[in-house]
């Protein structure tokens, strides 16, 4: 970004195992990666967002004026307001563009990590703590009334960083209340970085989790234990790396049948293709998060694998990039 005022980074997310159950009051085992969303603010007279890509929005005089989808900025501006200037969010480091295509999103969690950047900022512009639990339970609380659902466990990546258990339950209380629940993050051991390939289309989170859902009213005995498979999995040592691989394995099964008996594309072909090609060097791949395309993660049995691995990858013609795991959360420079 170019000199201005001070800016602030949240980094992405990839949702390692127990993703789904992580809506039903069960832990996921999730990692913020280095890349980031940010949000600059300038000096102005008025309140103003731009998110290069995806629109802008304007406040004066209790008037909104702008287009494009910038829905979690103009319900927080409609019910707090925010000091004057002009806010520049860019989620362009969350996607990258194929060849021959336009830029896409990667599935990285790029609302919640620019939404919480954006809360930073405002935060700050205020003087106020922009501490990361503030920061996660007020982004949290706008996802919840904005979209209706969601565990933020995104959003927990983006505030706090690293790798960590995260739980969130509207039925029992939590260090971190936000909205109509409250959620738990705590920090473990985990990889420094992760490999992770592109399955060739982004996905619609809420459009998933609402056909599960459907289905869920429909057979919720079923449900139930799909759910606790899934769950089951995000109990592993990720330090250990057979276990590890088992529980990819184990998660990738459960979400296939998942998506087989809601009618969800959870898995797609492209996601039996990389895990094909990560099974002939001993290794494994799953969908990160809701699935249906994004990103999935892959893992090896050690570096020689990994290396061969990614050659495989390459040969069969997907993205796939080494993402570091971003120690901290949401972060402030001049």
């Amino acid at each position: 970004m170019s000199a201005g005022g001070p800016t602030w980074r949240a980094p992405g997310k990839v949702i390692l195992l127990g993703e789904y159950a992580v809506l039903h009051g069960h832990a996921a085992l999730i990692a913020a990666v280095e890349r980031y969303a940010s949000c600059r603010r300038d000096a102005g007279p008025h309140i103003e967002v731009v998110a290069p890509g995806h629109g802008h929005l304007a406040l004066r005089d209790g008037v909104f004026t702008g287009e494009g989808d910038l829905r979690f900025v103009r319900a927080w501006l409609a019910e707090h307001g925010a000091p004057p200037g002009r806010y520049t969010v860019d989620t362009r480091d969350l996607g990258f563009v194929p060849p021959g295509a336009a830029w896409t999103k990667l599935g990285l969690g790029s609302s919640a990590a620019s939404t919480v950047a954006f809360l930073a900022a405002v935060h700050d512009a205020a003087g106020a703590p922009a501490d990361p639990a503030a920061l996660y339970c007020a982004a949290q609380r706008l996802h919840r009334a904005v979209q209706g659902t969601g565990s933020g466990a995104d959003v927990a990546a983006s505030a706090f960083g690293g790798v960590g258990r995260y739980r969130w339950s509207a039925d029992a209380g939590g260090p971190l209340p936000a909205g109509d629940g409250a959620g738990d993050h705590t920090p473990v051991a985990g990889p420094a970085r992760l490999l992770v390939a592109w399955a060739g289309r982004p996905a619609s989170t809420v459009s998933l989790v609402g056909q599960v859902r459907d289905w869920a009213a429909r057979d919720p005995i079923a449900h139930r234990r799909l759910i606790e498979r899934l769950a089951a999995t995000a109990t592993v040592d990720l330090d250990d790396r057979p276990a590890l691989i088992e529980a990819v394995r184990a998660g990738a099964a459960a979400l296939a049948e998942l998506g087989a008996v809601s009618g969800a594309p959870i898995v797609t072909e492209a996601h039996r293709t990389l895990d094909a090609l990560a099974r002939e060097v001993g290794g494994a791949a799953k969908p990160t998060g809701a699935g249906g395309g994004d990103l999935a993660w892959l893992v090896a049995p050690d570096e020689a694998a990994e290396r061969a691995l990614r050659s495989r990858i390459r040969e069969a013609g997907f993205a796939a990039w080494r993402m570091d795991v971003a120690a901290q959360g949401v972060t402030r420079s001049a």
